[in-house]
């Protein structure tokens, strides 16, 4: 017989609704925390409930903070030492939508880097369209100088593969290349993007095989999203 405990679906709700809110301290958040990395269905009912509660907030008009100050919070954070990716993703969760938050805290454990000896500049997104099941987080590591994706759900139609695009202001889109079938891969970022990576929309579109054709995009765009610094 096992000795975990048993959780009524109700009181694993409302232990979801807790950590949602941030309510829960303590050892209860460490449990909560652990179960976010393990537990799918138990991170999504957390998700679910962001989504729920932040709409809450439709009504209050967003301030941005100045750039100025995140970098100055960063360098004080991390003062000219190594930063992994890891611990920036986890600042990251405590000052974006709750939503990119918890598709975030799901890929950490897939998206691991060697460290370096400066942190470089890092976005992401979440990559999703209302009309396609496809949802993608992607870190750019300006410092590595490539893209990691992770696959949360959702695939490319049959016969068709995914392939991914850079969308810059005033600029056709820029084919990053087709996307592997994994759920987690790795996309070198052209050099000539890197000093225009904060206005870089992704998106994903469903091709033939090999790509589009003409170097253009021609299918259904099944995921987007525009990156922001981390």
């Amino acid at each position: 017989m096992s000795d975990t405990p048993i959780i009524p679906p109700e009181d694993d709700d409302l232990l979801a609704a807790e950590m949602a809110l941030g309510l829960l301290e303590g050892e209860d958040r460490v449990t909560a925390r652990a179960r976010l990395m393990q537990d799918r269905a138990f991170a999504r009912s957390v998700a679910d409930w962001q989504e729920r509660l932040v709409a809450l907030t439709d009504d209050i008009a967003p301030v941005a903070p100045p750039a100025k100050a995140r970098k100055s919070l960063m360098s004080r954070l991390f003062p000219a030492r190594r930063v992994p990716l890891m611990q920036r993703l986890w600042l990251w969760q405590g000052l974006s939508v709750a939503a990119l938050a918890t598709v975030a805290f799901l890929a950490l454990p897939m998206l691991r880097e060697a460290p370096t000896e400066l942190p470089g500049d890092v976005y992401a997104t979440r990559m999703a369209a209302e009309d396609s099941a496809l949802e993608m987080l992607a870190v750019m590591d300006m410092s590595r100088g490539d893209i990691a994706l992770r696959r949360v759900s959702g695939n490319a139609p049959d016969g068709r593969v995914l392939e991914l695009w850079a969308i810059l202001p005033d600029r056709a889109p820029i084919s990053l290349g087709v996307l592997p079938e994994g759920d987690v891969t790795r996309v070198a970022l052209p050099a000539d993007l890197a000093a225009e990576a904060a206005q870089i929309t992704l998106a994903i579109t469903d091709e033939p095989p090999g790509g589009a054709p003409e170097g253009a995009p021609t299918g259904t765009i099944m995921a987007a999203g525009a990156v922001a610094e981390l």
